[in-house]
Formats: structure tokens, C-alpha cells, sequence
């Protein structure tokens, strides 16, 4: 029975997009947006669009520092409209609208207000997207955060963001009461529960860039980030665990530079690293976590 870190994006690949890409992208996101009725340009989408025009066209006074700043984090957000988008278009709007209303909310800066609800129902559907992409059926109208159906089994995840270290013995204990309570109302006994946590903003709070000369050593810098998180504080994701329950989704995003010196060679990166934490299983529950764990990750937001 196992109890380590499992790569949902091991031997991931790399997808490129050019910039006027990335820009059409996230133009046609902002038109869906307004499709469901939402006028994007009074949401913190409508700050991004002015953002990265602003820094491609050397528009503004704002120091150089500053300004890549800004461009990345409207990268970033852009990044997960973009891929909210690519998974949800075909929804009905009752069954998003709610959820899409709430995402366009907020501060402009993930980090500018320890309370974000925005962000926290961003990360919902973007841990719901994982779900979509790999194939599977998801309910985000359900009693947890999303409960979605492998195989015929319903798979019920909750989800929280973190702010802060202290908040994470606190959460999960949290999310593990809420799978174990969902679990006693479910009448299958095949059902299963799992936890998603996003970490971002503890493990980069500062939203700095990470520079790296190739996008190799920044895959591997990010990967064992986030392992070394895991195994440090793997008593702690374990607290208020049961039966039934499969494990810990870890992840968090952060933004980098690939430059080794020559102007041909740099880049904008994006990247969107995670793994489960698995519980300790049996052989049964063990082959169904493996079912779909590797389908989560290796996803080409522009397809």
C-alpha cells in the first residue's frame, strides 16, 4: 500500500503557442463571457485585456519590473479563462453560469485580499476541466464542490485554495469531514472521495517569475517543489482521512522566463504542476485511482 506523490503530469509535453495566439485565445474567452451575459470589460478579465495590450504595445509609464509583473499575472489569468473556456463552451448556461459569474469576480491580483471568493470558485472548475478533459462526466451543481462519474463510480472532490500554511491542517481536516459525510449519504458502496488543494499562494505568495535558461530545469524545478511540500507535510494532508478516501490533488501555477542569453531562444512560460497524494490503499482502490490519475494531466488548453 502506497503513500506518496504521484505525478498527474509525469512526462508531460511541452505546448507552445505564439503570442497572437495566446491574444485570439483569450479574445474569443472574453466573447464567451459576454455570451453568458457577463460584460467582461467590467470584470478583472477586462483589466487583463488592457494589460497585456498596454505592455505589447509599450503603452503606459510603469517601470520595467512592474510591467513584466503585470503582464505575467494577466498571462496567468488569461491562461485559466482560456482553458475554462476550451472545457465549458459546450455546456448548457444553467448548468455554469452561476459558477462563470463568480470567477469574473474579484481582485485584480490573486494575492491583493486574503478572502477571494473568485478564486476559489476558479479553482473548482478548473480542477472540474481536469475531469472533463480526461473524458469523465462531472456534476458542479452537487453537495460537494464537483462529484464526478469514472467508470460508473462517483467520485466526490472538495476543493480549497490555500492563503496561508496555517490554514492547512484546518482544511483538510476539513474537506475529509465533508468527503466522509457526503460518503455516509451516498447509497453505492463503490463510491469514493478524494481532496483538491491549490497551493499556490503559499508556495509562490509573491507571484515572482522563476527565470530558468531552459524549460527543462524549470519542469524540474517546479516538480520537485511540489513533491518536497508533499512529503513535508504529508502527516498533515492525511488528518481526518477514512475509508473510501483516495487522496490529496495537490497543485499550483506559476509563471517563468526561459532565457539563456540569445534573444531567439526567449520565452513566456506557463506552468500548471500537480500530483496526488495517495492514501494508503487497497489493491482495488489502488487500480481506480490509477484509472484516471495520469488522464488529469498532459492537457492542451487550446484544443
Amino acid at each position: 500500500m502506497s503513500s506518496t506523490p504521484k505525478y498527474i503530469d509525469d512526462g508531460c509535453e511541452r505546448y507552445i503557442a505564439h503570442s497572437k495566439d495566446v491574444e485570439k485565445s483569450y479574445i474569443e474567452a472574453c466573447e464567451w463571457i459576454s455570451s453568458l451575459g457577463i460584460d467582461y470589460k467590467k470584470t478583472r478579465f477586462g483589466e487583463y485585456e488592457r494589460d497585456v495590450e498596454n505592455f505589447i504595445k509599450n503603452k503606459g509609464k510603469t517601470p520595467a519590473e512592474e510591467s513584466i509583473k503585470i503582464f505575467n499575472n494577466a498571462q496567468m489569468e488569461a491562461s485559466e479563462l482560456i482553458r475554462l473556456k476550451e472545457t465549458f463552451d459546450n455546456f448548457s448556461t444553467d448548468e455554469i453560469i452561476d459558477s462563470i459569474k463568480k470567477t469574473t469576480s474579484g481582485q485584480r491580483f490573486r494575492n491583493a485580499s486574503s478572502k477571494d471568493q473568485s478564486r476559489d470558485f476558479a479553482f473548482e472548475l478548473g480542477v472540474a476541466s481536469r475531469f472533463i478533459r480526461a473524458g469523465y462526466s462531472v456534476d458542479l451543481r452537487g453537495v460537494s464542490d464537483l462529484v464526478a462519474t469514472i467508470d460508473g463510480r462517483k467520485l466526490y472532490v472538495e476543493c480549497k485554495r490555500l492563503k496561508s500554511y496555517s490554514q492547512l491542517e484546518k482544511r483538510v481536516k476539513a474537506a475529509n469531514t465533508q468527503i466522509t459525510n457526503r460518503l455516509k449519504q451516498d447509497k453505492s458502496s463503490k463510491s469514493r472521495g478524494m481532496i483538491a488543494l491549490n497551493i499556490t499562494d503559499i508556495i509562490n505568495a509573491d507571484a515572482k517569475m522563476i527565470i530558468s535558461e531552459t524549460i527543462e530545469q524549470y519542469q524540474k524545478a517546479s516538480a520537485e517543489t511540489l513533491k518536497d511540500f508533499v512529503l513535508k507535510h504529508r502527516k498533515t494532508l492525511s488528518e481526518k482521512k477514512q475509508k473510501k478516501h483516495l487522496g490529496v490533488l495537490t497543485e499550483f501555477t506559476t509563471q517563468g522566463i526561459i532565457f539563456d542569453g540569445s534573444k531567439e531562444n526567449f520565452a513566456f512560460a506557463n506552468i500548471r504542476e500537480g500530483n496526488i497524494y495517495q492514501y494508503p490503499l487497497k489493491q482495488e482502490e489502488e487500480k481506480f485511482l490509477e484509472s484516471f490519475r495520469g488522464k488529469l494531466g498532459d492537457q492542451n488548453i487550446y484544443k
